[in-house]
């Protein structure tokens, strides 16, 4: 199953996509499903949620939070219990909310977390090698971002390698409709609601899936090219 994981939409700052246009246009790109994680806040998610009813494809919901030490994707098994951030720690336009403090009630709320791009120096503050004091408290990396440098992204890998955690990848969707699917992440088995999607990203068993295209030791997706040597993926070692 194929899910781009990192969408936004209007209910992000900044972006004024229609949701409805994603999700109308996510099964023509070989997607099976889209995550939308709004920036800074989950209230939409209800509205998201009833977008998926009779849709062609399965519409999933989650957060991507903006900390002191980078951003992170949250998705937790269900999002629409999931208080709005700023009930829990207030406004974060004076003081950043600390990443720690953060990702610990993100865990305690039942979440996974997932470092975002988080060697994108144009996306400050990057949290870059500070990502592996959180080890313990991450699920997986985002090591391949559509919207990122290539560098970026290979040091992402790395990172993820040296923390023997799983690789996903994403669009980050967010400025036009045509970015939506150029990155994406494939998982074993199918996945109905988030519940299942946070136990998926759990077991590591989940790869990148780059312009379409599905990693070595993948099945292809029909009509999808072969990704090419940069498509880099990584497979948890389970503890």
């Amino acid at each position: 199953m194929i899910i781009d994981p990192h969408c936004h939409s209007r209910f992000t700052r900044g972006c004024d996509l229609d949701p409805r246009i994603l999700v109308k246009r996510a099964p023509a790109l070989g997607l099976d499903g889209i995550c939308f994680t709004e920036m800074n806040t989950i209230d939409a998610a209800a509205e998201l949620h009833a977008l998926g009813k009779g849709a062609p494809v399965k519409v999933f919901v989650g957060m991507e939070l903006s900390t002191d030490r980078g951003h992170y994707l949250c998705f937790f098994p269900d999002p629409e219990a999931v208080p709005d951030p700023v009930q829990m720690w207030g406004s974060n336009h004076e003081r950043p909310w600390p990443v720690r403090e953060t990702l610990e009630a993100v865990r305690r709320l039942g979440g996974v977390v997932v470092a975002a791009h988080p060697y994108d120096k144009d996306t400050p503050p990057a949290p870059g090698d500070f990502i592996r004091s959180l080890k313990d408290q991450l699920t997986a990396v985002e090591g391949y971002n559509a919207r990122r440098k290539p560098h970026a992204n290979n040091q992402a890998t790395d990172a993820a390698e040296a923390m023997h955690l799983p690789t996903i990848a994403g669009s980050d969707c967010r400025g036009d409709i045509a970015e939506l699917g150029k990155a994406s992440t494939a998982f074993e088995a199918p996945i109905e609601n988030e519940r299942e999607l946070c136990a998926a990203l759990a077991s590591g068993r989940c790869w990148p899936v780059i312009f379409g295209g599905a990693p070595a030791g993948l099945a292809a997706v029909p009509g999808v090219a072969t990704p090419g040597p940069a498509n880099r993926h990584v497979r948890r070692k389970h503890r």
